[in-house]
């Protein structure tokens, strides 16, 4: 696994100011976890990644619009979707306030909507075959 193990936690510690650690442990415990996981998906957010709880592997996370999202709302969505792809064959992810979704997703749906653009385009289109009868004035009447 190219030297990573899940269970590669060495003793590190980090300070924080005592109203800082009141406030992690408040919003952990308002979120429902405790102070550790709270602290390391945040940090890992601000490193460009979200883990996935079920191999460990990171995977890359970029944030497209995240307006009316908080931060921890786009790291909770970053977290589902990493878990929703397969394992170790995970995709880099775009968040935004519309969800999460991996880039190939991106590429994919975008390809559609052209293709639907194209069939508008191609019903709109003024015909360039000739009408099947023939334009006749209407008579003049006095």
């Amino acid at each position: 696994m190219n030297g990573y193990r899940r269970d590669a936690r060495p003793p590190h510690s980090v300070r924080f100011r005592n109203d800082t650690w009141h406030d992690i442990q408040d919003r952990a415990h308002a979120e429902r976890l405790t102070a550790n996981p709270f602290i390391e998906q945040a940090a890992e957010a601000r490193c460009g990644y979200a883990r996935c709880y079920r191999c460990g592997h990171p995977v890359p996370v970029t944030l497209g619009d995240t307006t009316g999202m908080t931060f921890s709302e786009a790291i909770v969505a970053a977290l589902d979707a990493a878990a929703r792809q397969k394992c170790r064959a995970h995709e880099p992810l775009t968040i935004s306030a519309g969800g999460a979704v991996a880039d190939g997703d991106l590429t994919a749906e975008v390809a559609d909507l052209r293709t639907k653009v194209e069939e508008i385009r191609e019903r709109m289109a003024p015909s360039t075959t000739p009408s099947p009868v023939p334009f006749k004035a209407p008579a003049v009447t006095r």
